[in-house]
């Protein structure tokens, strides 16, 4: 293959491809092995019902991750909520971009659910079951893991650029 014909096939749209990122199978297992972990020491520490909050704990992140990115996307850049979606593939779970996306626009809204979602189990502290607080804030930070990874290892790249979320690695595009 020819240097020209590398370049336009890592050239998309006048952004050149600066960098992948490898997601290795064995990330995905163990982030996987960690939710199965966590949901043991649930279960273990608080019975059966650790069980049941280890679940309700899940589905209501899950709804605060997607209610929080929405209402975000909508009042920072309302033409991207179209290329936001759920997704369920290791290690990628929850609302993200199903299309390439701003990495700036990306690091302001995680950075900003961090900081939402730990808010919103700290609400429940006064009423909430010890349990369900674990739970919740566990798998807060579970679900966010990957992407606080992800943005850990582009910390140094031009805000300006693109990523594109993929099953197997993660490509950075800039102009």
């Amino acid at each position: 293959m020819t240097e020209s014909t590398q370049e336009r096939e890592a050239t998309i749209y006048h952004y050149k491809l600066v960098r992948k990122i490898a997601l290795r199978p064995e990330m995905k297992y163990s982030h996987l092995t960690t939710a199965l972990m966590g949901v043991a020491v649930i279960g273990v520490l608080y019975g059966w019902m650790g069980l049941l909050y280890a679940v309700v704990g899940l589905l209501l992140m899950l709804v605060v991750h997607a209610v929080v990115l929405r209402l975000t996307l909508r009042r920072v850049d309302e033409p991207s909520e179209r290329r936001w979606a759920f997704r369920f593939e290791l290690p990628w779970i929850g609302p993200l971009p199903i299309m390439d996306t701003n990495l700036s626009l990306f690091r302001r809204l995680h950075l900003h659910l961090l900081l939402v979602g730990c808010c919103f189990a700290g609400l429940f502290y006064p009423w909430a079951n010890a349990a369900l607080l674990v739970a919740m804030t566990y798998w807060h930070f579970w679900l966010i893991a990957p992407r606080l990874t992800l943005l850990l290892r582009t910390w140094r790249e031009k805000g300006d650029g693109v990523i594109r979320l993929e099953a197997k690695e993660v490509s950075y595009y800039h102009r």
